[in-house]
């Protein structure tokens, strides 16, 4: 859930950094390759955040196999 939040709350601070034209300092290795692929890399930031963090809270519940007659 940590990594989920940390993910998220750096991809969103990222994102706001690069479009005023300031950059995190440890994260000028996403710009290398081009602007646009940082920002698309900086958004899939984002939603892996959210995905990891949704799935922490949200753990899949175990369904029996076959329901026992009668109940």
């Amino acid at each position: 859930m940590i990594i989920g939040f940390l993910l998220f709350v750096m991809g969103v601070l990222s994102l706001v950094l690069i479009l005023i034209g300031a950059n995190l300092s440890y994260l000028t290795w996403i710009d290398k390759p081009g602007t646009p692929r940082g920002i698309i890399i900086r958004i899939l930031m984002i939603g892996g955040g959210l995905v990891i963090s949704y799935m922490a809270l949200n753990p899949e519940k175990d369904e029996p196999d076959e329901p026992t007659p009668g109940q």
